[in-house]
């Protein structure tokens, strides 16, 4: 029997911030308020256009070769090697071309690990995603503090990676984790 685990990927698998600052900062823009997640804020941009900026980079080849987070790779390996598969649900985009590059930087980095890949709007809530999950106890790691209450509300074992932005983030239901060592001794315990 496949145990599935769901998961975010920007800000859990992958460090699409680290990339994100490094694609602005090639195009001539400079960071500003780097005590904030708000890229708006961070550049001093109109939401709307940091939104489209944002857009831009998740359809661009920068998707492609996104790094690891933290100990990811390695957390990943030791749950697969204990049966675990990863459906990935992340926000990226609606592009197909950039669903394949997204898929591509998975399968590079971690390899043959996820039953699915669903990229959805960029910067969408995942309602409708997680609802065909709902109440099944499965687990799902997230960094958005929204998303991950979502999961609890939907009776999915949550786990919140934290992040400077959202340290500060408490809900029932929702347990916060630092790295993938602590992911993969709750899942496992």
């Amino acid at each position: 029997m496949t145990k599935l685990i769901l998961t975010d990927v920007d800000g859990v698998m992958l460090d699409w911030e680290t990339a994100f600052h490094n694609w602005m900062e090639a195009k001539g823009f400079v960071r500003g308020n780097t005590a904030t997640y708000d890229m708006h804020v961070v550049y001093n941009k109109e939401k709307a256009h940091i939104k489209a900026l944002i857009r831009e980079f998740n359809e661009s080849a920068w998707i492609c070769c996104l790094e690891p987070l933290r100990d990811a790779v390695e957390g990943v390996k030791m749950l697969a090697a204990e049966g675990y598969r990863f459906g990935a649900i992340t926000s990226l985009s609606n592009d197909p071309f950039a669903a394949k590059l997204r898929e591509q930087n998975l399968k590079n980095v971690f390899g043959d690990v996820f039953d699915f890949v669903l990229c959805i709007d960029t910067g969408a809530d995942k309602n409708e995603a997680l609802l065909p999950y709902k109440d099944s106890g499965m687990w799902w790691i997230e960094d958005k503090p929204e998303n991950a209450q979502l999961g609890a509300d939907f009776g999915l074992k949550t786990l919140l990676v934290r992040h400077p932005h959202n340290a500060n983030f408490h809900y029932d239901g929702v347990k916060v984790v630092d790295n993938w060592a602590q992911i993969y001794t709750t899942i496992v315990s």
